[in-house]
Parts: structure tokens; C-alpha cells; sequence
């Protein structure tokens, strides 16, 4: 199962969660290469969000495949709404 940003998923502790990303956590990483030896997968979620994004309290961390067994099918993509940059035009 690929774990996409932006979408619902029914946690088997937290009810519904939000994916806020999946993260590569390197052991060491060359910036030159940009090559590096990859510790693990972390997907970032959070049980609490609104039409914005997650709340930032509630933001939690798990390895990807420790997830992966605690979650079903995903549920729903979520289409936050953007604030007005103060640049844009009226």
C-alpha cells in the first residue's frame, strides 16, 4: 500500500488520521551526492486537523511499516483551503 500526504486513513488506535508526509531518515547523507544510507521511513499523521491542515500538537510519527499495520484503506483525500497571501490582488 502506498501512504499518500493529504489523506484520511482509519487508524486502529487514533480513528482517523490525516498524512501529513512521509520522511526519509538518513543515517548519514553526502550533500554533493546527494546520496546517503537511509535508517528509516517516518509517516508523520495527526488525528486532529481542521479545513487548514493538522494541528500542530497533535502531529505524531511512526515507521512507515509500523503504520502500515495499524491502518486500513484509505478513506478520503483532503483539499485544505489556502489563506490570502497579503501579495494577492483583490
Amino acid at each position: 500500500m502506498r501512504i499518500t500526504r493529504d489523506t484520511v486513513y482509519t487508524h486502529d488506535e487514533y480513528g482517523e488520521v490525516l498524512i501529513v508526509d512521509v520522511h526519509h531518515v538518513y543515517d548519514e547523507y553526502d550533500l554533493e551526492s546527494e546520496t546517503g544510507d537511509l535508517l528509516t521511513r517516518v509517516v508523520r499523521y495527526s488525528d486532529d486537523w481542521d479545513d487548514y491542515g493538522p494541528m500542530p500538537s497533535s502531529l505524531k510519527g511512526t515507521p512507515v511499516d509500523e503504520f502500515r499495520t495499524a491502518v486500513g484503506e484509505p478513506i478520503r483525500t483532503v483539499d485544505f483551503i489556502q489563506p490570502p497571501h497579503e501579495d494577492d490582488e483583490d
